[in-house]
Order: structure tokens, then sequence, then C-alpha cells
């Protein structure tokens, strides 16, 4: 099998969003795997509502990047102790095109708890869509003590669960391979 194509989406527009730094470091994290990803950003797909096209970037090449991905990693920060509108709306948008993909979960929060609800909501989110999502999280709690100067995590057993999650989801993005095969 060639590598798996692992996309990391950010899953925020907010302005000044801690989140993007999280993000680039989880991209930099499969890249240095070997693992072939991109980092999509939500912020260059400003939907104006359900069903609608984005004002900006078209919607086709995020549809391109999600029919391509073997998996997923989405990064998103907790909002009122759930995940951003934008999102959803952005997932909403490829249905069937994640059927049968594993994803992975990064949270972030200046708080305590990292995340954790956030996660736990856009797990269900993903099995409506048909993803399969796998167990280790990481919640990255106290973002702005989380990160050092590099943009790398401060704590070495936080890496070491980005690092556990990336393995599940690229076995399961090998695993599902062929039921992602459309029978003729």
């Amino acid at each position: 099998m060639k590598d798996p194509f692992i996309p990391v989406i950010l899953g925020t527009a907010r302005p000044g969003r801690r989140s993007q730094v999280v993000a680039h470091h989880v991209f930099d994290t499969i890249r240095r795997r070997g693992l072939v990803s991109e980092l999509v950003d939500v912020a260059d797909y400003h939907m104006n509502g359900t069903g609608r096209e984005s004002t900006t970037t078209s919607l086709r090449h995020f549809g391109e990047v999600i029919d391509a991905a073997d998996g997923l990693v989405l990064v998103a920060p907790e909002y009122n102790h759930g995940y951003p509108g934008e999102l959803k709306m952005l997932l909403d948008s490829q249905y069937e095109a994640y059927a049968r993909k594993p994803v992975g979960f990064v949270s972030v929060s200046a708080g305590l708890l990292g995340g954790a609800r956030m996660v736990e909501q856009l797990r269900l989110v993903a099995v409506a869509l048909r993803m399969v999502p796998v167990s280790p999280a990481v919640h990255v709690s106290k973002v702005g003590d989380a990160l050092n100067e590099t943009g790398s995590f401060s704590s070495p057993s936080l890496q070491a669960v980005l690092d556990d999650m990336v393995d599940e989801v690229e076995r399961f993005a090998r695993a599902l391979t062929p039921a992602r095969i459309p029978v003729a």
C-alpha cells in the first residue's frame, strides 16, 4: 500500500486562534513520520449557510482532499462545551466521502479540561458521517503553556499521546483500505 494520505483539518476560523499553532505541530508530526498530509483550514471556506457554496474557496478542493484521504485528524478548540459551527458545516458538505475512514481528534482549550467535551460531541458526529474514530485523543489544555517557542508540545507525555493517535489513524487507514475500494 502507498503511504496513507492523512490530512489535518483546522476546525476554527476565529481570529487569534491558538489552535492554528497546534494544527501546524500535528501536521509536522504526521509529515516527519513519512506520511502524506495536507493542512486544511476552515478559514479558507467561508460558508454562508447550510448547503451553500463557499464565498472564497470552492468546496471542490475540500471534496477532492476528503475523497483522496485515507484518514483524517481534526484539530479544533472547544467553544461553549462544543465544536465550532464552521467545522460542522464543512464536515457536512462531504457526507459520502468519509465512509470507513479513521479519524483522530486533537482538542485545544485555554482551560483545564483540554476540550474533552468537544471531542466527545465530535465523536458522535464522526460516527454519523460513517467515519471510524480512533480511541486516543489529544487534549491540549492551557494551550498558552502547552507549546514551546518552536511550536512543539512542551510536555513529552502530550507528544506521546499525539504519536499514539497518529499510529492508530495510520493503522486503521491501512486496514480499512480494502473496505473503501468500490466493488465492481
